[in-house]
């Protein structure tokens, strides 16, 4: 029993020493950033193509499953799936695209408009009786604002947002090439993919091939069950939304139902702010657009939340919700947008990863994290003592 505990302290001391290790190596590695500046551009620069092609690689993995079960084997299902994806992608195109640009034109013709009502908006409610209660006009007036001042401010910012727009520029340059380098990337994905996991057990003992392979499985199916019920999550409330807002006399219905389809890959914050447009476009209508935008938008979130997401992605990630929220801040705040949308994912990928390893029981590292096998009963112990019989002496 001694020997027992003083096994499980010394495990857990390696463990808090392989902690401490790697918190002084991110600490270093902090400290010498510059150093990897190179290496940092050259991944930025090549993950953009990679993440969009990887997104649509796990979202075709069901149609080549189902191709394979009608007989369409090895790379011909994979090259089969590809060429049916650049077709529903260039039909729903050119069938969105003229949509989307005329409804997008007359968002723009219509802006002037726009900032007149809200200009009239905010007068009414600067004389309404709610603006006088909360003094809104002596407020105003302690500003004392000038046209002098005005004009100073917009003459500091004008450079500015020269600059901002060249950037704005390149951003969208920079995504153009993303787009078009994508389907190639997808190719290549598509055609060579299945050979992965055989050239990583390559490089491993054959000892541990099978749970190497085991594991890269385990690691794929979470991936793909992810990224594949999230297209279909994203897809479904795009859908209601765009129907919602058409029959709810919404403007732009079909950009702001894209916008939240789109919104809706960032779990808890991303059905709200795809709300967001509708209630702003809806509020140079009436209160009464508004009212119904919102009841729109809530009855797809309820839909989404209690039928579609159960469904379609369900427990299978096994997060918890405030594990999910912890991973949105720390994620986002680390990595922008592109954590925010990958941080659950490579999460669960991590944790099928560590759950591999917990229940191998050759890598001794991990012991301490294993359930105990409940002890078996020995049979003494089960079976009653029985007495032999007696047997009579002869005397």
């Amino acid at each position: 029993m001694k020997r027992e505990s003083m096994n499980r302290l010394v495990e857990v001391l390696l463990v808090g020493v392989t902690l401490l290790v790697l918190a002084g190596l991110v600490f270093i590695l902090s400290k010498i950033s510059f150093v990897f500046s190179p290496i940092t551009t050259f991944i930025s620069t090549i993950m953009g193509p990679f993440l969009i092609a990887g997104f649509l690689y796990y979202l075709l993995q069901p149609l080549v499953k189902l191709l394979q079960k009608i007989h369409v084997r090895g790379r011909a299902a994979n090259v089969m799936a590809f060429v049916l994806l650049i077709l529903i992608l260039g039909g729903g195109l050119a069938y969105l695209i003229p949509q989307v640009v005329t409804q997008i034109a007359s968002l723009i013709g219509n802006l002037p408009s726009f900032m007149r009502d809200a200009e009239v908006w905010l007068r009414d409610l600067a004389n309404s009786k709610l603006a006088g209660e909360l003094h809104v006009r002596d407020v105003l007036k302690s500003i004392n604002l000038d046209s002098s001042q005005i004009a100073s401010f917009a003459s500091k910012y004008a450079g500015m947002s020269a600059a901002t727009v060249g950037t704005v520029v390149g951003h969208i340059g920079n995504a153009l090439v993303n787009i078009f380098m994508a389907p190639l990337v997808l190719f290549y994905f598509m055609k060579d993919g299945g050979k992965l996991s055989g050239s990583i057990q390559r490089f491993v003992s054959p000892r541990w091939r099978e749970f190497v392979a085991n594991l890269l499985g385990k690691m794929n199916s979470t991936m793909e069950s992810y990224f594949s019920g999230q297209f279909m999550d994203m897809l479904i409330v795009g859908l209601l939304s765009c129907i919602g807002y058409a029959i709810s006399g919404t403007p732009y219905a079909l950009i702001i139902g894209i916008t939240a389809g789109i919104m809706n890959m960032v779990p808890y914050i991303g059905p709200w702010l795809g709300a967001v447009p509708a209630v702003l476009v809806a509020m140079t209508v009436s209160w009464t657009q508004v009212i119904l935008a919102i009841i729109v938008a809530v009855a797809v979130q309820q839909i989404d939340n209690n039928f579609v997401y159960p469904n379609v992605i369900g427990k299978s990630m096994e997060i918890h919700p405030l594990t999910v929220l912890v991973l949105l801040l720390t994620a986002g705040n680390m990595f922008g947008l592109l954590g925010v949308i990958l941080g659950i994912p490579a999460y669960a990928v991590a944790k099928t990863a560590l759950k591999c390893m917990v229940d191998e029981p050759r890598l001794h590292f991990f012991s301490w994290m294993r359930k105990p096998a409940p002890d078996a009963a020995t049979p003494d112990a089960a079976t009653p003592d029985t007495k032999a019989p007696k047997t009579d002496q002869p005397k």
